[in-house]
């Protein structure tokens, strides 16, 4: 008998703006799009343009598009959402 907690993901959101959830962890659907916990962010913290952030979570930057499975993410995620800010600097 499969678990009912198996195929799930504790996911935290953070960011400049707080973060999501204020306490605890949320249990999201493995096989979920990460871009829903990130728009459930965007309302609860009350984040008007997110047009130029990215996600990384594990120190790598993810695409919020797939899922946490294809993103390699799981089964407890601290993602940082944020503004892109880039390498920057003359090399």
């Amino acid at each position: 008998m499969n678990s009912p907690h198996e195929h799930t993901v504790e996911v935290r959101v953070v960011t400049t703006a707080g973060v999501f959830p204020h306490s605890g962890l949320e249990h999201e659907h493995a096989a979920q799009p990460v871009a829903v916990i990130l728009e459930k962010a965007k309302r609860a913290l009350h984040i008007i343009d997110t047009a130029n952030w990215i996600a990384v979570a594990g120190g790598h930057r993810i695409d919020p598009s797939l899922s946490y499975a294809a993103n390699h993410l799981g089964p407890r995620v601290e993602i940082d959402w944020g503004p892109d800010h880039g390498a920057g600097g003359d090399a």
